[in-house]
């Protein structure tokens, strides 16, 4: 295959006999995945089996997959998603690690266009870190999945199994509490 197919013409390749063209699927969207999983699971070991799971999933199923519903890899993402929640549950992993960094500037100054973040001392930074990392899980794998892999709330509603306009209304409050928790550093 000299130049690379798009997925839907992969996958109606794979569909019509030639599973050879799953590896193409498996390398455009390996990386991505298995970074969102080692940053729900914790461990690079335990996201590399996981994707391994949600690429095997996702080839026995791919005749159920509807492009309409949503893109390939957001299917792929929601498979893995689920398979990292199933396997945390049974093993009770450690969970999603966050280090917070430019993509917390980002939302930041995106958050109802003020400055709250921005002018952030290195104390105030450190608590701020300190409270996205006592967010519940979900919340943190939100805040992941919409301003670091900068998916629309779409997108992320299907992954996570649940309604954007939720999302968004989950992400505005998320986003008043890590406010409030930095302007309590700021008088101190």
């Amino acid at each position: 295959m000299t130049m690379m197919a798009d997925d839907k013409t992969l996958i109606t390749r794979i569909l019509g006999g030639e599973t050879e063209a799953f590896r193409h699927l498996m390398r455009r969207h390996g990386g991505t995945l298995l970074a969102f999983i080692e940053s729900v699971v914790g461990s690079r070991e335990e996201a590399e089996d996981v994707v391994q799971e949600a690429f095997l999933f996702a080839y026995r199923s791919l005749h159920q997959y509807d492009c309409r519903v949503a893109s390939f890899a957001t299917w792929l993402h929601r498979i893995a998603y689920h398979e990292a929640l199933r396997r945390m549950k049974r093993r009770r992993l450690p969970t999603l690690s966050w280090d917070a960094d430019d993509s917390l500037l980002k939302y930041a100054e995106e958050a109802d266009s003020d400055d709250w973040l921005t002018d952030a001392s290195e104390e105030q930074q450190e608590r701020l870190d300190e409270a996205i990392r006592r967010l519940p899980d979900y919340d943190q794998t939100l805040l992941r999945l919409y301003y670091e892999d900068d998916l629309p709330l779409k997108e992320i509603a299907y992954i996570l199994d649940s309604k954007a306009g939720i999302l968004a209304s989950r992400l505005h409050r998320i986003r008043d509490r890590l406010r409030k928790e930095l302007q309590k550093t700021k008088y101190r």
